[in-house]
């Protein structure tokens, strides 16, 4: 044993000393040197008593250099402080800095390695939840950033595949690629990064419509388009089921598998397709036999395909919603979606009037507004963050018959 092992082994004897090492250990990580001072002024009477007994009288605070002169008296002079805490515990003290540029360059090197296999990383590998991933455990996202690489190997698809039809295919798990899981998310981000456009994954329906544009389906029976008095065709000719919906006058929650198969849509009379966010509004005007399509609250993907096949035939797209900051948020984003096509429809401060509102708006709620861009519906978005209430579509169905009779 020589005189550093010698001198741990003493004060590891000595149990009224651990907790000054533990700290002097922190200092020397903290500061880089032999540096600092330790307060004892919560440390027990019985370390304290061992501390003074080593220093020959009693001290309130210990500073790292005077233990080491006070040990260079001892039976084990020539042992310096950081030889002997690296005894005492085992293992070599690292100052924190180095530390940190120990862990830096290996961060830096296993993203570079996964980079160089797949070059899409770069471009997300800084993202929250990929850092957080790394944290957590390297390992289970380095098989992410693999699989999701096989995944992009093989996108975009020549046809539609169900999400899970192909999460099976590629990883023998239909659940790998779900949007809840480390995969799933990596595989979003990187789509994301490598497929032109603008795509906001915290919406529900840019996720869908990004998923769709390299062949993935996540729903296509639950996710369906409420529709009426619309005609439709496919390559092999007119869609019969949309043909005995007109002729019954019934609605149709038309599923994204089939408004997919569709090559054209268009109204069964007139030149108007009346759009509405709420349900219990689209079945009050179910009546009238207008054209109709209904938002139910948020347009999933269904009825935005649905509803591009319609611009795209000539039809002018009058669009109703609730006037709260949510709704316009919706009506703008339809404005700016169908551009020519999209006609707001009762937004005029009137109308909000019209609709009674009395719904208390939170702080929270109307700074929703500041992201409202479209002209048309400034004026009523002034209103609504003047009152601070909200309005709702149901109380303006008289107009809306009205301008489907008239």
């Amino acid at each position: 044993m020589n005189r550093a092992e010698e001198a741990a082994a003493f004060f590891r004897s000595e149990l009224g000393f651990h907790r000054l090492f533990v700290e002097m250990k922190r200092k020397y990580e903290s500061l880089g040197r032999v540096g600092g001072v330790v307060s004892l002024a919560s440390f027990s009477e019985n370390e304290r008593e061992a501390i003074a007994a080593f220093f020959g009288r009693d001290v309130s605070r210990v500073s790292l250099p005077a233990f080491e002169r006070q040990l260079e008296r001892t039976r084990f002079a020539g042992v310096g402080l950081i030889e002997l805490l690296e005894h005492y515990f085992g293992e070599p003290l690292v100052p924190k800095k180095e530390q940190r540029q120990a862990a830096e360059k290996e961060r830096e090197r296993f993203f570079g390695h996964l980079a160089h296999e797949h070059p899409w990383l770069e471009d997300i590998c800084g993202q929250r939840f990929i850092q957080a991933a790394y944290e957590a455990n390297r390992e289970e996202l380095a098989a992410a950033i693999r699989l999701v690489g096989a995944a992009l190997r093989r996108l975009p698809l020549g046809s539609y595949e169900r999400l899970p039809l192909f999460a099976q295919r590629i990883a023998g798990d239909p659940h790998a690629f779900d949007l809840s899981t480390l995969p799933g998310k990596v595989l979003l981000s990187a789509l994301q990064a490598t497929v032109l456009g603008e795509w906001d994954v915290t919406s529900v329906e840019s996720v869908n419509e990004l998923l769709q544009s390299v062949g993935l389906l996540r729903e296509d029976i639950l996710n369906f388009a409420t529709c009426a008095n619309l005609l439709a065709e496919t390559k092999k000719g007119p869609h019969p089921v949309f043909t005995a919906a007109v002729e019954a006058n019934s609605a149709l929650n038309a599923p994204l598998r089939d408004v997919l198969s569709l090559i054209r849509a268009y109204p069964a009379n007139g030149g108007i397709v009346y759009v509405v966010e709420n349900a219990g509004v689209f079945s009050t005007l179910l009546d009238t036999r207008a054209p109709l399509v209904c938002a139910n609250g948020q347009m999933n993907l269904a009825t935005m395909r649905l509803l591009d096949l319609l611009a795209a035939s000539g039809a002018k797209l009058h669009y109703s919603g609730d006037f709260d900051p949510e709704g316009l948020k919706m009506a703008d984003r339809f404005l700016e979606r169908y551009g020519s096509a999209a006609v707001p429809w009762r937004y005029s401060v009137d109308d909000y009037f019209a609709a009674t509102p009395s719904v208390h708006l939170p702080p929270e709620r109307l700074a929703k507004l500041a992201s409202v861009a479209s002209t048309p519906l400034q004026p009523v978005k002034e209103a609504i963050a003047k009152t601070e209430k909200a309005g709702y579509q149901e109380a303006i169905i008289s107009r809306l018959l009205g301008d489907i009779k008239s």
